[in-house]
């Protein structure tokens, strides 16, 4: 009887040192998602200004042993063909319930927001990108991911609107 005690609290034991690894899993398709984004650019180090463009909330996910949080994260460039971010743009939120954030771009045009700043309970309902007297509107919901390049990837096409950008190439506003 003292036997079988013993080996119930090694089994136990041992599993309890196995729980981490359990809950941090290794979830393959998440896994290869970060892989195909490569590595970091060269000369910018970790933080808020690297990976402009990039879906944020795949590494910034609130899982164990991730970075911080994000809620809501993206960037904002001037124009498709430059994919240079812009400074100090405003991008105002709200979501299903009527509550609303408004974030600032960062130096590379990045904007995220933590939880403890703001969870929006989706859909958000309205999005405005604002840069001195220039103002978009985004026309679509967003359902349940609050990465905008989940959705605005590198180039328009059948998939995507293309970044977010204040002003078009031939220099309109987006539609």
């Amino acid at each position: 009887m003292i036997l079988l005690a013993r080996s119930a609290v090694r089994l136990f034991s041992v599993a309890l040192s196995l729980a981490p690894l359990a809950i941090v899993g290794c979830d393959p398709v998440h896994a290869s998602e970060i892989d195909a984004l490569g590595g970091e650019a060269p000369g910018v180090p970790e933080g808020p200004l690297h990976r402009p463009g990039q879906p944020c909330l795949l590494c910034h996910d609130g899982e164990i042993g991730d970075p911080t949080a994000f809620s809501v994260g993206g960037t904002v460039f001037d124009t498709p063909s430059s994919m240079q971010g812009v400074v100090g743009a405003t991008v105002a939120m709200t979501d299903t319930i009527g509550s609303s954030y408004t974030a600032t771009t960062n130096a590379a045009g990045n904007f995220y927001v933590t939880p403890p700043e703001w969870t929006p309970i989706y859909p958000i309902v309205e999005v405005q990108v604002q840069s001195g007297n220039v103002t978009v509107s985004m026309e679509t919901l967003i359902g349940r991911n609050g990465s905008c390049a989940g959705c605005h990837t590198g180039t328009a096409g059948p998939v995507s609107p293309g970044p977010i950008t204040l002003t078009l190439d031939n220099g309109g506003t987006p539609p």
